[in-house]
């Protein structure tokens, strides 16, 4: 991982830190907070499920466009592929995601992310399943949250 990128992902990580520990009268910060806990105590290996797809030909089009958006998230090439070599091979990388992500996008990549996400379901019935459906949360409560957020500054009144 580059320095630039690995200094990128740590302050992610920190702005993720504050804002769960900041109290929030917002739902949205509630819900992202509920999906982020659920998913940084999420262990290796359990996210390691996912791997499963890779012995699935038909991989359900609400796990694919959820791991295609994972992938933008981390600003690799959007496909399933893609997202379980993340997986696989950097873990700890995978798990390193924050609010701050969604700062460092386009408006353009944010479009395509929370198109690939917005009103998606995914049923629980494997482990892979389980994994693909937290990580949903996780992207779904995090755009609201950034809506949120982007409404509520552009109304803020200016000091």
């Amino acid at each position: 991982m580059t320095e630039k990128k690995e200094s990128k992902k740590v302050a992610a990580q920190a702005f993720t830190e504050k804002l769960n520990a900041t109290p929030a009268s917002c739902s949205e910060a509630d819900r992202f907070r509920e999906a982020d806990d659920r998913f940084k105590s999420c262990a290796t290996d359990r996210l390691q499920a996912l791997l499963g797809y890779e012995k699935i030909s038909e991989v359900p089009v609400e796990v694919k466009s959820t791991l295609e958006a994972w992938c933008l998230l981390h600003g690799k090439e959007a496909s399933i592929e893609q997202c379980l070599k993340l997986v696989r091979e950097e873990p700890a990388d995978f798990k390193l995601v924050g609010m701050s992500d969604l700062n460092y996008m386009a408006p353009e990549e944010l479009d395509d992310l929370e198109k690939r996400t917005k009103d998606l379901s995914i049923v629980k019935e494997t482990k892979e399943a389980e994994v693909a459906e937290m990580m949903l949360e996780w992207l779904q409560a995090a755009m609201s949250l950034h809506r949120w957020a982007q409404t509520t500054r552009a109304v803020a009144p200016q000091e």
